[in-house]
């Protein structure tokens, strides 16, 4: 499905024929009408339709082989394979949105790609949560960062986070009045970072709640709220270059973009994408 671009070149000739499988290839490659060769970002598009096809095991996110180019042509695509027990993968549909774009420009690039904290690990997850908090531990509310945090952070806390954790961890919270702000996405960072800092401290039931660290730790967390991830990602991005935060980013934070969610940036990322859901 791809094709080897020398290191002196930036896009393929088409003059040796169509890249890649059907139904498999990008838009720009079935289009005859458009003039420019295409770039690696074909390979980018092909990669998205297999990330999907191995995460939903076997499904194809332009549907059925008979209508596949059609699809892809037109930008309908189908990633519902991604719900989980009734909950969307945020981050893979995140990350398989951006390939799929219709706009080859617009596609990260493969360093962006692996930079997505899809492949973060639970460990990663976690020391991401805790440096996070430890970065806005003193900010005010009306600073820069906390602002962006807490925009459209009413979906990431569902509205009260408190209400979604167990009864054992919200009493042990409690026990510290005034501490924690129940709709609060800084506040609920907070949370992660004190338990995990004084698990060891905590009553055995709390331990027994949360489980083992990194990993049912983490899980405890993101399963009650599965937008917090991409949410505070994209939330703190513009303060990449901090050295606290920068080995979580890709140097030139510009070709890792969002495509549908919250934290709009002032470039052209901002653009309404033209990739459309069948």
């Amino acid at each position: 499905m791809s094709k080897q671009l020398a290191d002196s070149r930036q896009s393929y000739s088409m003059r040796s024929g169509a890249l890649g499988t059907m139904g498999w290839n990008a838009p720009e490659v079935l289009d005859d009408s458009r003039k420019v060769n295409p770039t690696s970002a074909v390979d980018i598009f092909s990669a998205g339709c297999v990330f999907y096809y191995v995460l939903t095991g076997g499904k194809h996110p332009f549907g059925e082989p008979y209508r596949q180019t059609a699809n892809i042509m037109d930008g309908k695509y189908n990633l519902n394979g991604l719900q989980k027990d009734k909950h969307e993968d945020i981050v893979a549909t995140d990350l398989i949105e951006q390939m799929l774009n219709m706009e080859p420009q617009r596609r990260p690039s493969a360093e962006s790609v692996l930079k997505h904290p899809f492949f973060w690990s639970l460990e990663k997850q976690l020391m991401f949560f805790q440096d996070v908090s430890d970065r806005i531990v003193n900010e005010t509310l009306d600073g820069p960062i906390i602002q962006q945090l807490e925009s459209g952070g009413q979906e990431v806390v569902r509205n009260n986070w408190m209400e979604h954790i167990t009864a054992v961890l919200r009493k042990d919270l409690e026990l510290r009045k005034g501490a924690y702000e129940e709709g609060s996405v800084k506040s609920l960072l907070r949370a992660i970072r004190n338990k995990k800092h004084h698990y060891h401290d905590s009553p055995k039931e709390v331990q027994e709640t949360l489980g083992s660290i990194p990993d049912d730790f983490v899980s405890y967390f993101t399963s009650r709220f599965p937008h917090l991830l991409l949410h505070t990602f994209l939330a703190v991005r513009s303060f990449a270059e901090e050295l606290t935060l920068q080995h979580y980013y890709l140097k030139s934070n510009t070709k890792l973009r969002r495509q549908k969610r919250t934290h709009p940036e002032p470039d052209v990322t901002t653009t309404k994408p033209t990739t459309k859901k069948m």
